[in-house]
């Protein structure tokens, strides 16, 4: 991903790859410090360069481990992983020379999180990164004597992909496309005679609608949902009027169905 890279659908973000570029030095499960763990060591284009990383999912730094450069974070919401499946994440970066992350700190999706380094155990410039499903925050040592999380899930399985260049590794490397949604509707009553719609652009106040929807003239009006902005308060339809466009829909009469119903 790129340095404020959103990817929001049906209200729930997609878990990105954190990387702009992936260079898998030691994947999960391998010998010695991967040994019994679903951790991944990644490198960026150039060896030895400290590359930034960025915020996979809106998220709270909970907890930091500043001798190993290391910091626990947590998705403020669900989130949707590249397997399809919906829950909480937290994941845990690590090696991070100059971390500036504290307890408390929250990201939006797309933010800078840290860069890779070589502080704490480490061999060569990466970030060792683990990543789980839940709000499970254990953090223990295995019979390998690595570190873990509970209900670990692998980086191809979390993340998605679509703006990151893999260069080395071996995995099933989605992207948002490759995971189908179910189709959503958004269905405006005809009790109404006015429901301001805006460019894609624009933020949703008053002043800058664009038209306006009569669902009262056509007792009724359903439009296919092609996604949302603006943390989910608006979502993105396409009408005959006004082309691609979104409409505002937090705390209305607005109805979401799987089919139309107008």
């Amino acid at each position: 991903m790129y340095r404020g890279e959103k990817s929001v659908r049906e209200g729930t973000e997609d878990f990105l790859c954190p990387f702009e570029d992936v260079y898998i030095t030691e994947g999960s499960n391998e010998s010695f410090s991967h040994k019994g763990i679903l951790a991944n060591d990644i490198r960026g284009k150039v060896k030895g360069v400290k590359y930034e990383y960025f915020a996979p999912c809106s998220c709270k730094c909970i907890k930091v481990y500043k001798e190993s450069g290391q910091a626990m974070y947590q998705s403020l919401n669900k989130v949707r992983f590249a397997n399809g499946q919906i829950g909480y994440a937290t994941f845990m970066t690590v090696h991070d020379d100059n971390l500036r992350s504290k307890k408390g700190d929250i990201f939006n999706q797309g933010d800078r999180l840290g860069s890779m380094g070589t502080k704490g155990n480490a061999t060569g410039v990466h970030c060792h990164i683990e990543i789980s499903k839940g709000k499970d925050t254990s953090w223990f040592k295995n019979k390998y004597g690595n570190y873990m999380f509970n209900n670990e899930i692998d980086f191809d399985d979390a993340c998605f992909f679509d703006n990151t260049n893999i260069i080395n590794g071996v995995g099933n490397f989605r992207k948002t496309n490759d995971v189908k949604l179910e189709k959503k509707y958004l269905n405006l009553p005809p009790t109404f005679t006015r429901w301001r719609v805006y460019d894609l652009n624009k933020s949703p106040i008053k002043k800058n609608a664009k038209g306006f929807l009569n669902p009262r003239k056509f007792k009724g009006l359903s439009y296919e949902i092609f996604g949302y902005m603006d943390y989910g308060s608006t979502a993105i339809i396409n009408t005959r009027d006004y082309g691609k466009c979104k409409i505002y829909i937090k705390k209305t009469k607005a109805v979401i169905s799987s089919s139309p119903i107008y």
